[in-house]
């Protein structure tokens, strides 16, 4: 259901919107799948921190590609203002649930994310070229947080007591700053 959730729901707005088809209805229509997605969203966060279950989240067919683009989506300008923030609100918590997959995760958990674009991620997460609801300083200071402790982990290897262990990752650390250059944040 949550994958089925995900891909409808969020995926169906989107083209919709795109194709500047999407009537007032069918807006005020999708605000509570949008808000359904998004407690889907925080509930699997929860459970990925209070159970680490990252390793079985990883294994479901299409729920990793699902957060990435997810969390990766760009909002665009809507007449109402509610939807752009309850997109907004799907695109936090689908980063979330990457970052404790990545904060809960062992050496292939990091390979599966670097492999399915999470550098893409976390490059977006603090440029402010990342389209409205992007600009704030708190957001950009703990996305840039997050990405050097996420590099500083693939070229050094993690050991901690409290997370998984995995040795340095080269290869993955060069590919994710290959993403983030290519999505140009290295820049902003």
């Amino acid at each position: 259901m949550f994958i089925t959730l995900l891909d409808f729901s969020f995926t169906d707005s989107y083209t919709k919107n795109k194709q500047g088809k999407q009537n007032e209805q069918q807006e005020s229509e999708s605000i509570p799948s949008l808000v359904e997605i998004s407690s889907t969203l925080h509930y699997l966060r929860n459970q990925i921190w209070n159970n680490n279950i990252s390793k079985s989240v990883i294994q479901i067919p299409k729920l990793l590609r699902s957060l990435i683009t997810l969390a990766t989506f760009r909002i665009g300008t809507h007449l109402r203002e509610e939807i752009d923030r309850e997109r907004i609100e799907v695109r936090h918590w689908s980063r979330q649930c990457l970052i404790s997959i990545q904060g809960y995760g062992d050496e292939q958990d990091q390979s599966e994310l670097v492999n399915q674009g999470y550098g893409r991620v976390k490059s977006l997460s603090f440029s402010t070229a990342g389209g409205k609801g992007e600009e704030y300083d708190l957001d950009i200071y703990y996305g840039l947080h997050d990405i050097s402790t996420f590099l500083r982990e693939l070229h050094e290897g993690r050991n901690d007591d409290w997370y998984p262990s995995f040795q340095p990752l080269p290869l993955l650390a060069r590919s994710s700053e290959e993403q983030i250059v290519e999505e140009g944040s290295n820049e902003d």
